[in-house]
């Protein structure tokens, strides 16, 4: 499964799950692929995905697919900041690890304390 597969098929859970979800692509200019960011924006998370249950930040990766140095730097102040960020790859769509985490953020906050 490429990375695009993983992207179209978590895209289409998340809506289904009634999710907003943004997703920055690149586009085709004279000096190559561009995404057009400004500031810090280099190595942005792939998805944000915000439910009723809070907002998760995830980069997804083929089952090869490394970091880079500005998606390296993104996931660190995300975590420090401690904000929901992971990396997602095909393995964890097969094993369930996405369904299950974007199910979770259906959840409100207040209503998974009440259940612990």
């Amino acid at each position: 499964m490429t990375e695009d597969d993983l992207l179209l098929t978590v895209l289409d859970l998340a809506r289904l799950l009634g999710h907003h979800v943004a997703h920055f692509r690149p586009a085709r200019t004279d000096r190559g692929w561009r995404t057009a960011v400004q500031a810090d924006g280099k190595g942005y998370p792939d998805l944000t995905i915000a439910g009723s249950g809070g907002v998760m930040f995830r980069e997804l990766k083929s089952a090869t697919g490394r970091s880079s140095r500005e998606q390296l730097a993104w996931a660190a102040k995300l975590e420090s900041a401690g904000a929901d960020f992971a990396v997602w790859r095909p393995a964890d769509l097969r094993s369930g690890r996405i369904n299950a985490e974007l199910r979770a953020l259906r959840v409100r906050n207040s209503e998974r304390q009440e259940t612990r």
